[in-house]
């Protein structure tokens, strides 16, 4: 019996100083996580939830020459959850979103291209993120005009979101407008949106396809 008790109170030691070395450890990693937040975020984040009105208070603090930011940006993007990325592209893909941060047509593109970037440095580490690829696409059109890199960047956001109805709606948007630039591909892409957009908001739908009716869409 007395045996059992050294051996217990010689194995109480190892498992206090394992225990205290798993606690340094998660501390650690812990301290680490709270630090790449700060770097990403605003501070009261940590403690309150993230929305595309912080997101862009943190963009205003940003200086779209220096190139780790777009890392910061992606970064932040990546770690969001689903439905705070959607939010946030959502909200981006809006021109009011920038008007409300009373930027010059000039800082405007710049933090345009910085997102941009950031969204590319995201999709590297997460391709499957269809709404980062309508975002990319969003910002390429109004930066550069819809060339045939935008169509692809839609062709990946039809891809991996082909039926969120938000992202649908802000696709096709854009798309009606583009329509006489648009491939086959692409206006079957619109013509399987319009058919979603049936089934959700018919209202909505048939003022789309009146617009595209106008742009010279065959539906």
């Amino acid at each position: 019996m007395a045996d059992r008790v050294k051996v217990a109170r010689g194995v109480s030691p190892f498992a206090m100083g394992l225990l205290l070395s798993l606690g340094i450890c998660l501390t650690g990693l812990g301290g680490y996580q709270l630090y790449r937040l700060d770097d990403t975020h605003l501070r009261r984040e940590v403690l309150y939830s993230v929305s595309p009105g912080t997101l862009q208070v943190w963009l205003a603090t940003l200086d779209p020459a220096d190139r780790e930011n777009a890392a910061r940006l992606s970064d932040r993007f990546v770690s969001m959850t689903l439905p705070q990325r959607r939010d946030a592209v959502l909200a981006i893909a809006r021109p009011g979103y920038f008007e409300a941060m009373g930027l010059s047509f000039a800082d405007r593109r710049r933090l345009q291209m910085l997102i941009l970037q950031a969204s590319g440095l995201a999709l590297a580490k997460a391709p499957a993120l269809g709404e980062l690829w309508f975002l990319s696409a969003k910002l390429r059109n109004t930066l550069f005009g819809f060339d045939a890199t935008t169509g692809h960047h839609v062709e990946l956001s039809f891809a991996y979101s082909p039926k969120e109805v938000d992202l649908v709606l802000e696709r096709l948007q854009m798309m009606s407008i583009a329509w006489p630039l648009l491939s086959n591909r692409l206006r079957n892409i619109v013509r399987h949106d319009v058919r979603i957009v049936d089934q959700t908001f018919p209202d909505r739908a048939a003022e789309l396809r009146q617009y595209l009716h106008k742009a010279g869409a065959k539906l």
